[in-house]
């Protein structure tokens, strides 16, 4: 039988000409991204520190010591910052990969109809997502899913889609203990029964869930911001809500407050990712509804004047000591990864970005222009950054092409390790796990259908368990067809 899989998945990858490679150089207008055969939505990740615990199994910190403490500030004026990175440490002598596996599957089950332990479907009525960006707010921990459909009556695949907010029903400790408790225990923020059209039409389903609303900054139109609003395409029916790839990109928690950099397309007709801005959800909680206040814009890309200069699009973050780290890249999945920060003093403010260059190893005042990536491969869009305590190392996680690759660091500047592949969709012990066999079947670990489509969005949880030998991290992962959202680990074993 396994023979009989593996060659039913060499055919698959080798002759589909929309198959799983294939699939993922996308079309002009998406930048890069393939509009999935139901329009669906796209990727991307946040986050805290780790939570709790203590370094057992950190890696030795390099006499350099944390990157984005001793690296000096650029200031307001232009000057240049300290040095940044060194060589040496875990870039060195990374963690070696042990296993990845599936954990469960979120959102639905063998199809988009099908539902797992969460109900999703009755529940919240929700028929489809992806993404589901972690962050830890306090003793919770949200997941900002990227475009949501409903499923029955609400947000169908043939309107501009919005965005859903999820969380853990038992709060953060538990899911750092054991991620699998997300694979019944994943609910979605929702509006009043009153308020729902899901139970009028069905009494199974207890209330519709809440889409993502924006409120402009003083000043400014929500046009600024959202160019492709949710509801039927091109009508401007909900104007003050994100529609399809118009998503998080990153998120973290500060202060109480929850903020998520958000993409902004071209245009309904032109889904190509060009902009990008900060918003905060102040005092999250489980039973309210998710609306965000505008900060400011970030980057764009619409000409060559960005603030950052079109280099962070889609922003991957993380707090670590007195400021915000923000991993960005801009050109959507054929770009390198650029480095910035911002003293968290100055969150409200759209001024006060530095920009670190990896061939000085200086920070600069924004915006740059000579900056090299710290990651100098042009491939990236959506990222995950993490920086966990309990190991003393920062993490990279991204799709790279027909992969999906870690990297790992003593700080955000690098130098950074090699690529740790984790997922390859072209290795034929993958195609034979997950590839939906026969094609429409996606029964126990199969997650989609292999001709049509693969996975994007992986964005890494806040929390490391760590043994004896090694430590493990949980992970999103998104797929297409079908349109769904599964949760994996991954082992590492230390040198």
């Amino acid at each position: 039988m396994r023979t009989a899989l593996l060659l039913t998945s060499l055919s698959l990858a080798a002759c589909y000409s929309g198959g799983i490679v294939d699939s993922l150089d996308g079309g002009e207008e998406s930048d890069g991204y393939t509009m999935p055969p139901n329009p669906g939505g796209l990727p991307s990740q946040g986050g805290d520190s780790s939570y709790g615990g203590s370094p057992t199994g950190s890696y030795p910190t390099s006499s350099s010591g944390q990157g984005g403490e001793t690296g000096g500030q650029g200031g307001a004026n232009g000057g240049n910052g300290g040095q940044g990175g060194v060589d040496g440490g875990i870039a060195d002598a990374p963690p070696s990969l042990a296993s990845a596996d599936l954990i469960c599957k979120l959102i639905s089950d063998q199809q988009n109809l099908d539902p797992t332990p969460n109900a999703t479907h009755t529940r919240a009525n929700v028929l489809g997502t992806d993404l589901g960006i972690p962050v830890a707010n306090g003793s919770e921990l949200f997941f900002l899913f990227g475009d949501t459909v409903g499923y029955k009556g609400i947000w169908p695949f043939s309107e501009s889609g919005p965005d859903s907010v999820g969380y853990a029903a038992h709060g953060r400790a538990g899911v750092a203990a054991d991620p699998s408790r997300l694979c019944d225990e994943l609910r979605f923020l929702r509006v009043a029964e009153s308020a729902s059209l899901g139970p009028s039409l069905d009494p199974a389903i207890e209330r519709d869930f809440a889409a993502v609303s924006m409120a402009p900054p003083a000043g400014h139109s929500l046009s600024e911001y959202i160019k492709n609003p949710a509801g039927p395409i091109g009508q401007n029916a909900f104007p003050m809500i994100p529609g399809s790839f118009e998503v998080p990109s990153g998120a973290f928690s500060y202060d109480g407050d929850l903020y998520a950099f958000y993409t902004t397309v071209q245009s309904p007709q032109a889904v190509a990712m060009k902009a990008s801005y900060l918003a905060r959800w102040s005092s999250p909680t489980t039973t309210g509804v998710p609306h965000y206040q505008i900060l400011h814009s970030v980057d764009e890309r619409f000409s060559s004047s960005g603030p950052l200069l079109g280099r962070f699009i889609n922003v991957a973050s993380e707090i670590h000591g007195d400021y915000l780290y923000m991993f960005g890249t801009g050109d959507f999945r054929d770009s390198p990864v650029y480095l910035a920060r911002k003293q968290l003093a100055q969150l409200e403010l759209a001024t006060g970005y530095e920009v670190y260059d990896a061939d000085s190893g200086q920070w600069l005042a924004a915006p740059a222009t000579q900056a090299k990536p710290v990651i100098a491969d042009a491939k990236f869009g959506e990222t995950s950054l993490r920086y966990f305590a309990d190991i003393g190392a920062w993490m990279f996680m991204a799709q790279a092409d027909h992969q999906i690759v870690a990297r790992f660091a003593e700080q955000p500047e690098g130098p950074w390790s090699d690529e740790i592949v984790l997922h390859d969709n072209t290795d034929l012990g993958f195609l034979a796990q997950y590839c939906c066999f026969p094609e429409g079947t996606c029964g126990g670990e199969r997650l989609f259908n292999c001709s049509k489509a693969s996975f994007y969005g992986t964005f890494l949880l806040p929390d490391v368990i760590v043994d004896s030998g090694g430590f493990t991290v949980s992970y999103t992962m998104s797929t297409w067809d079908p349109y769904n959202v599964a949760l994996f680990s991954a082992r590492f074993s230390l040198p």
